[in-house]
């Protein structure tokens, strides 16, 4: 079932213009635009005590990029200003233990045309950003090559837990030259996040590594996955792995899928997150080596990171549950969700071919149980383009979507509020 974006947007709220003014009266479901300054892109949302905390990305030049952080209310009304940080992107956002605000980990580009070395043209810092539960700034952490070495290493973050003790634990990807592979690391901090415990680099395969937007921590033992390269600086050949590391000491298991299929493929796991019960959903994109035919996955994953083949399933906008290589549409999951009756709902977007090259994408949004079954499938769109950054399960057991829109090469942050069954309706 197709849903009109803008067009329900219009029923629900009146008029699309003025998306941010109260309500007269509190909505079960709803859709809200946020504009910025400047185009702001969607990085994450979750979910707070009183509402939601939506992070985003508003960029000037390839070098300089503002975070973007505000709050809404639980009918996506804001209730503080959009607050701009310089000094690098935002990729994910959590909130400290203890009511101690929110740790937002992302990356910062210093670019040098002129640099003597071509791996020094970029130069990449992972960054770390404290804030305050109302938003005001508090530290900001880099993890850069402090080295004299003549060409200096790379590094990105792209994902952040909170421990059961409350402890900070960053993932990031590190590169020592454009030649070298892409390798994980974990950087941990204090519950406080006043100081470093560790930070380790993961050196198991020589190949490169583009990991999920989620980590997370199982007592001392994260999990999370990744797309690994089967050619270093080369995802078009890719499968999906699943690293399952004691705190501080190597990988403990390493499940893969897709490494040895006859034919190539590109297997690239986007997000992960864990059941109800037991074990974890993963959500992702498969395709063909020149990036066509691509459909949305899912896997589910136990809590010891092995992968469970059998539920390894594949989605098609038209045909549902299907790996429709040769589709009318192509497909790409970026999100996941568990939710409260023991299932998973899969967030992506979706591509008619007589739109590719054009930049439309409309939202997909598909319930499975944990073994892949097809519960469900609902689709939204509008005039501009969508794509989506988080799903959650909000406390009365709908839906919370946070993404862009894109109208007119102008990026917008949207949040769209859905019933359980992915409807928008009172």
């Amino acid at each position: 079932m197709k849903y009109s974006l803008f067009f329900a947007c219009t029923m629900l709220l009146g008029a699309c213009t003025n998306m941010e003014n109260a309500e007269p009266a509190k909505r079960n479901t709803f859709i809200k635009l946020y504009s910025g300054i400047r185009g702001i892109d969607a990085a994450a949302a979750e979910v707070t005590p009183d509402g939601y905390i939506v992070l985003g990305n508003m960029t000037l030049t390839r070098d300089s990029v503002i975070t973007v952080v505000f709050k809404t209310d639980k009918q996506g009304n804001r209730t503080t200003p959009i607050r701009y940080y310089q000094g690098g992107s935002g990729s994910a956002i959590k909130a400290l233990a203890g009511n101690q605000g929110f740790i937002i980990v992302g990356q910062r580009i210093k670019t040098d045309p002129g640099a003597a070395q071509t791996d020094n043209i970029d130069v990449i810092s992972a960054r770390m950003l404290h804030i305050s539960n109302d938003l005001d700034s508090i530290k900001t952490i880099y993890l850069r090559d402090e080295t004299t070495q003549a060409i200096k290493t790379d590094y990105g973050a792209t994902a952040v837990t909170i421990t059961p003790a409350g402890k900070v634990v960053v993932l990031g990807t590190y590169q020592e030259t454009l030649s070298t592979p892409v390798k994980p690391y974990l950087q941990q901090f204090n519950a406080t996040f006043t100081t470093q415990e560790s930070l380790v680099q993961y050196n198991l395969l020589q190949r490169s590594y583009r990991n999920s937007k989620s980590v997370h921590a199982l007592g001392d033992t994260f999990i999370w996955a990744s797309s690994i390269a089967l050619e270093q600086q080369n995802f078009d050949f890719s499968y999906l792995s699943i690293p399952y590391v004691q705190s501080g000491s190597v990988f403990t298991n390493y499940s893969s899928f897709g490494e040895n299929t006859p034919t190539a493929q590109s297997l690239r796991p986007n997000d992960i997150q864990p059941a109800l019960t037991t074990g974890f959903g993963v959500v992702g994109t498969r395709s063909n080596p020149n990036n066509s035919g691509s459909n949305m996955f899912f896997v589910f994953v136990d809590f010891l990171g092995n992968i469970k083949p059998a539920t390894m399933t594949y989605f098609d906008a038209l045909a549902g549950n299907s790996e429709a290589t040769t589709s009318e549409t192509e497909d790409y999951g970026t999100a996941i969700t568990a939710t409260s009756d023991d299932s998973f709902v899969l967030a992506g977007h979706f591509t008619s071919n007589s739109q590719i090259g054009s930049g439309l994408n409309d939202i997909l949004l598909i319930k499975v149980g944990t073994q892949g079954s097809l519960q469900w499938m609902k689709t939204l769109g509008g005039t501009g383009s969508e794509t989506v950054s988080t799903i959650r399960e909000t406390e009365d057991g709908g839906l919370l979507i946070c993404g862009t829109n894109t109208l007119g090469n102008v990026p917008s942050i949207f949040l769209i509020k859905t019933d359980r069954n992915g409807e928008l309706k009172d």
